[in-house]
Parts: structure tokens; C-alpha cells; sequence
């Protein structure tokens, strides 16, 4: 393996360990400190369980639109999901960290 491409696998190596931190991070500053340990535990498993019904997606529409087209719809439709929710997350600097959710 040749030294660029060394490092072109550390860089998205990098690049997916902090966004999966970052992602961790938004969803436990979004509750109160009561729960906010289940939260940080629990999303990721949501992230996980997500695998099943985009799978069933992907393979409902492998059958008639081909490999590239299913993967191409199904990663759009994935894709714009999570813009639209990064839309709707309420912006937590400058909020006080230490509240109990009721």
C-alpha cells in the first residue's frame, strides 16, 4: 500500500469517528441531565435498527429499478432525511446543560 493511500484511509478513518462523536454528542445535549446517559446510549442503537427498514427499502426496489437506481433512491430519500432533522434541532449554545427533563 503506498503512503497516500495510507493516509486517504486515516483521513476518512478521522472523518467517520468524529462525526459518529459529534453525532453522540448533539443527541445528548438535546435532554436533561437525568437522562441524558440513556440518551447517549440509546440513539445509536436507533442508527442500527434503521438498518432494516432501509435494507427492505433498498431490496423493494433493487427488484425493479436496478442496483444503482435503488441504492441512488434510497440514499436521496436517507440523505434528505437527515437534512431535514438537522433543520429542526433546537440550537443548544449557550443553553444551560444542567436541567432535568420533566
Amino acid at each position: 500500500m503506498s503512503t497516500s493511500t495510507y493516509y486517504m484511509f486515516c483521513f476518512l478513518i478521522g472523518t467517520a469517528t468524529g462525526y459518529w462523536a459529534l453525532f453522540v454528542t448533539m443527541a445528548s445535549e438535546s435532554f436533561g441531565t437525568n437522562i441524558r446517559a440513556t440518551v447517549t446510549t440509546t440513539v445509536p442503537n436507533f442508527v442500527r435498527g434503521a438498518v432494516v427498514p432501509i435494507t427492505l427499502s433498498y431490496k423493494s426496489l433493487e427488484a425493479t429499478m436496478g442496483n444503482i437506481n435503488s441504492a441512488l433512491i434510497v440514499g436521496i430519500v436517507c440523505i434528505g432525511l437527515a437534512f431535514v432533522s438537522l433543520f429542526f434541532i433546537p440550537e443548544t449554545f449557550g443553553k444551560d446543560m444542567q436541567f432535568t427533563e420533566t
